[in-house]
């Protein structure tokens, strides 16, 4: 015992001050870890924005109800657009009257004008030879829309009729007007007909 008490006593005044603080670290750190912060131990309202980290709650961390609250009222509907290019053109149709034609002249039966794009072209005209003669009919169009190639009659006798097919596909998408037209040669005559000019997708 009286060797113990003379350590003791041989101990400087900054060892034991070193040793005192060693031992308060070790009883601090023990009472820290058997009580660490968990959400029990957060009272309400105190955790504030500032306190979080930027772009750190995502939309799976909140409740379904809150997501749903912080979407906001759909806006009213907006105006309907002009069809596209895939949408559903209707075809156009247009008759034209009968004309008279001379031998050796060419005439437009009649034009349709539609707006710019590509189309497919089917028209028939309607053919009137008072003799023996030949009629030939085509459509043209614009802006590089090029013809059709000629669809030909050779009629053999006086006052016959006959009804000649034209079908043609546009070359360009920028047509905006297709035109019948006809000719004929060696006799006079009528012609009128009918054309149907659908876009072309």
């Amino acid at each position: 015992m009286s060797n113990l008490v003379t350590r003791i006593k041989q101990f400087r005044p900054a060892t034991l001050i070193a040793m005192l603080a060693l031992f308060v670290a070790i009883g601090g750190t023990a009472t820290a870890a058997s009580g660490l912060i968990n959400g029990k131990k957060i009272k309400n309202n105190t955790v504030t924005g500032k306190k979080l980290k930027n772009r750190t709650i995502t939309k799976n961390k909140l409740a379904p109800a809150t997501v749903k609250a912080l979407k906001g009222q759909q806006g009213p509907k907006g105006d309907t657009g002009q069809p596209g290019k895939d949408g559903v053109v209707s075809p156009t149709y247009q008759e034209f009257g009968s004309t008279n034609i001379i031998d050796g002249n060419e005439l437009a039966i009649g034009t349709v004008n539609v707006p710019a794009g590509k189309y497919m072209v089917t028209a028939t005209a309607n053919t009137f030879a008072l003799g023996s003669g030949r009629t030939e009919c085509f459509v043209t169009t614009n802006n590089g829309g090029g013809s059709s190639e000629t669809s030909s009659w050779n009629s053999t006798a006086a006052n016959v009729r006959n009804a000649l097919p034209v079908v043609y596909v546009t070359d360009t998408d920028t047509v905006t007007s297709i035109t019948l037209g006809c000719g004929i040669d060696d006799t006079n005559g009528s012609v009128g007909g009918s054309m149907i000019v659908t876009p072309v997708q």
